[in-house]
């Protein structure tokens, strides 16, 4: 349980100080452990080399796989849609046939429809643990994944989303950015709000850590200074005593039977600023975040904050949303 800081209407900054309490916690979040996972594929060279990347998934406990392509109604109800049909219908066992060769049980499908749509009900629907998609810089991945699609994947899903990074370099030449030998859970940075969202996203990281795969933890909160200046500057210290008694709280728990390496971070500044910059000076593999939670993980999937750090991030990002009550 997070302790958590109420604030009356609009909350920091814009509301007026309520006190500090104990909130009841959050509903136990279900289906922590994640079996099954879509990943999301536009059959273009990008999702080509992402699928061969995609072993790490082992060490979130991935042992089958929904390959998942979703052609547009117009594509479908083009004249040379059979031509292009037994095209995708190729590519796409191509890319069942590697990941296979990861090891894991994989179950391949074009289904045609609206792609956010589609990905979202399949994964609700089926009980997928975990949506896998592809960013490329500022744009996503292309086909299917141009464009807001992801981003609109990000507004309706109600499952982990994990988002992938590709890049292109001088040579034109496509890669993936943030996967080493050392796989992606290796060490996280996780940042949090210690909202009910975070403490969703934090029982998805104590799973992880119960796989064994996780081996070094930041748990990073930032102080938002426009939520803070000008009005609760002399304030500040008595935030920080709270949210540095809240992280050491957060560490214990994670320590309790575990060899895992754990810091804590405090800092001031701007939300999606300084979890990139954190994420450009450390070594993590992966940025955890929750949505839906208090301060600037509130506005996650509808503000600048998971794009800004989706699109720049040089790791993969994972994103926990809070159940619906």
């Amino acid at each position: 349980m997070f302790p958590t800081v109420p604030f009356a209407e609009g909350a920091y900054g814009i509301g007026e100080f309520a006190g500090i309490t104990e909130a009841d916690p959050p509903p136990p979040q279900e289906g922590c452990m994640m079996e099954r996972a879509i990943i999301a594929t536009d059959l273009s060279e990008a999702s080509d080399i992402m699928v061969k990347h995609m072993g790490f998934l082992k060490d979130f406990g991935v042992t089958s796989l929904l390959l998942l392509q979703c052609p547009d109604y117009q594509e479908v109800a083009s004249e040379v849609f059979p031509y292009v049909a037994t095209i995708q219908t190729e590519a796409i066992e191509r890319q069942k046939e590697d990941l296979q060769g990861l090891g894991f049980a994989v179950e391949s499908r074009i289904s045609p429809g609206n792609a956010k749509r589609e990905i979202n009900r399949i994964a609700e629907e089926e009980g997928f643990s975990l949506v896998v998609v592809g960013s490329q810089g500022r744009s996503l991945l292309g086909g299917a994944f141009l464009g807001g699609v992801a981003h609109e994947v990000m507004l309706g899903t109600r499952k982990p989303l994990l988002i992938i990074r590709l890049q292109v370099d001088e040579q034109k030449h496509l890669s993936v950015t943030g996967i080493s030998e050392d796989g992606v859970a290796k060490r996280i940075l996780f940042a949090t709000d210690f909202s009910p969202g975070a403490e969703g996203a934090f029982a998805h990281l104590e799973q992880l850590i119960a796989t064994g795969n996780v081996k070094q933890i930041t748990l990073l909160h930032v102080q938002d200074r426009s939520h803070i200046e000008p009005h609760l500057v002399e304030r500040l210290e008595e935030f920080n005593t709270i949210d540095k008694d809240r992280l050491e709280e957060m560490k214990t728990r994670l320590s309790s039977g575990n060899k895992v390496k754990i810091e804590t971070k405090l800092i001031y500044g701007d939300p999606h600023t300084e979890i990139l910059r954190e994420l450009e000076e450390s070594d993590a593999t992966m940025v955890m975040m929750g949505t839906q939670g208090r301060g600037f993980l509130r506005e996650l999937f509808v503000g600048s904050v998971s794009q800004y750090i989706a699109r720049r991030a040089q790791v993969p990002v994972f994103l926990i949303p809070i159940k619906p009550e």
